[in-house]
C-alpha cells in the first residue's frame, strides 16, 4: 500500500510540476482537437469537473479508473448540439466483472454537417460541400487495487479527416482514484491522449508535377503532397471532490438530500492550464439539480478567461424502474464567442 501512495504521490507532483513549468502559448498546435470537448450532461453541468465522479458510465472518458465501483452492466448515450450546427455523440459500455474490476467499450462521434467548399476564385462557395468527421473508439479496464484505491487505463483509436484525407492514432489514457479517507474527500487523477502524432494522408493529396516543363516529349510524374505532423491533445487532470450533505455529508447528514462539490485543475499540451467547478443537489435519489463553471484560467490571460469561461446549468430524473435503474440528464453551455451547447445523457444500468 505504501508502494502504490509513493506512485501516485510521485505522478501527482509530476503532473502539478508540469503545470508550473509551462510559460509558452501553443494554443491551436496539436490535432484531434475533437477529443477535448468532454461527455455526459452531468459532467457538462458540474463545469468539466468530472475526474472524481465515481460509478459513471461517462467516466469511460473523464478517468478510467471510476468504472471499477459500477457493479451493473450499464449504457450510456450522450448527444451534445455544439455551436456552428456541429454534433458530438458518446456511447459507453460498462460490464463488470467481479474481484472490483469493470470492463468498457466507448465510442465518440463528431459530425460538421456539410460545410460549402471555398476557394480563391470563389471565395463565395463552389456549391461542393465537405463533411469533417472525427471518431474514437476506446477499451477500458479498471479495478480496485485496494479497497480506497482504483486504477484504470483506456487503448483507443482515433480517426478525423475530410474530402479523401484522414489521420489516425493509436492513444492511452491512465487514471487512478483514491478515498483518502480525510473529510470524504477523493482524489482523482487522469492523463489522456498520450499517443504519437498524427498526420493527414490518402487520395486527395495525390497530385501531378511536370518535372521537365522545357521538354515537349516529358510525361507528367505522381506526386504525393507531404503533410505536417501534429502531437495529440494530451491532457492532465487532478480533481477533489466531498459529499457535503448526505448519508455521508461531511457537513450535515441527511437520507434524502445530498449536496456534491467538485473542482479539477487541467494543463492540455496545447493551451492554458484551467480550473473547473461544480455543485449538486439531490432529492430523494431522483431529482438533481447542477451548476459549474468552467475554464478558469489558472494563468494570466484575461482576454483568453473573460472569453472562454463560462457558468454551466443542468439538472437530471432518475428512477428505478423493474428492469433497468433509468436516468435522464440534461446540461446547458455557454461557449461565449462560440455560442450555446445542449447536451442530453439517457444512462441505463440493467
Amino acid at each position: 500500500m505504501k508502494k502504490i501512495l509513493f506512485l501516485i504521490l510521485i505522478f501527482t507532483l509530476a503532473g502539478v510540476i508540469s503545470l508550473v513549468a509551462q510559460d509558452i502559448s501553443r494554443v491551436g498546435t496539436s490535432a484531434a482537437q475533437f477529443l477535448k470537448l468532454g461527455v455526459g450532461a452531468r459532467a457538462a453541468a458540474l463545469g468539466e469537473s468530472a475526474v472524481t465522479l465515481q460509478g459513471e458510465v461517462t467516466g469511460l472518458y473523464w478517468n478510467p479508473a471510476s468504472i471499477a465501483s459500477i457493479d451493473r452492466t450499464t449504457v450510456g448515450v450522450s448527444h451534445n448540439d455544439l455551436y456552428a450546427d456541429m454534433s458530438y455523440n458518446f456511447v459507453g459500455v460498462v460490464q463488470p466483472l467481479g474481484s472490483g474490476s469493470s470492463f468498457g467499450v466507448s465510442v465518440i462521434y463528431l459530425d460538421t454537417g456539410n460545410m460549402e467548399i471555398t476557394t480563391l476564385d470563389d471565395p463565395e462557395g463552389t456549391g461542393s460541400f465537405f463533411t469533417w468527421k472525427a471518431y474514437c473508439i476506446g477499451i477500458t479496464y479498471s479495478r480496485f487495487v485496494t479497497d480506497r484505491l482504483r486504477l484504470g487505463g483506456t487503448v483507443k483509436y482515433i480517426n478525423e479527416g475530410a474530402y479523401h484525407q484522414t489521420a489516425q492514432n493509436i492513444a492511452i489514457d491512465l487514471g487512478s482514484l483514491l478515498d483518502t479517507g480525510v473529510m470524504g474527500l477523493k482524489l482523482g487523477m487522469a492523463l489522456s491522449n498520450f499517443g504519437g502524432d498524427m498526420r493527414l494522408s490518402g487520395p486527395g493529396l495525390h497530385d501531378t508535377i511536370d518535372r521537365w516543363p522545357n521538354n515537349p516529349g516529358a510525361l507528367p510524374t505522381d506526386a504525393y503532397l507531404k503533410t505536417e505532423k501534429y502531437p495529440m491533445p494530451m491532457l492532465f487532470r487532478i480533481g477533489l471532490s466531498m459529499e457535503l450533505m448526505g448519508k455521508n455529508g461531511q457537513l450535515m447528514k441527511s437520507e434524502k438530500n445530498s449536496l456534491f462539490a467538485s473542482v479539477d485543475v487541467y494543463d492540455p499540451n496545447d493551451s492554458l492550464m484551467r480550473s473547473n467547478m461544480g455543485v449538486e443537489y439531490i432529492w430523494n435519489s431522483i431529482l438533481a439539480l447542477r451548476m459549474g463553471y468552467r475554464g478558469v484560467s489558472v494563468e494570466e490571460d484575461e482576454f483568453d478567461s473573460y472569453n472562454t469561461s463560462s457558468y454551466t446549468f443542468g439538472g437530471g430524473i432518475a428512477y428505478d424502474l423493474n428492469i433497468a435503474n433509468v436516468r435522464f440528464d440534461y446540461a446547458y453551455t455557454d461557449f461565449r464567442l462560440l455560442g450555446t451547447g445542449h447536451m442530453f445523457t439517457l444512462i441505463m444500468a440493467f
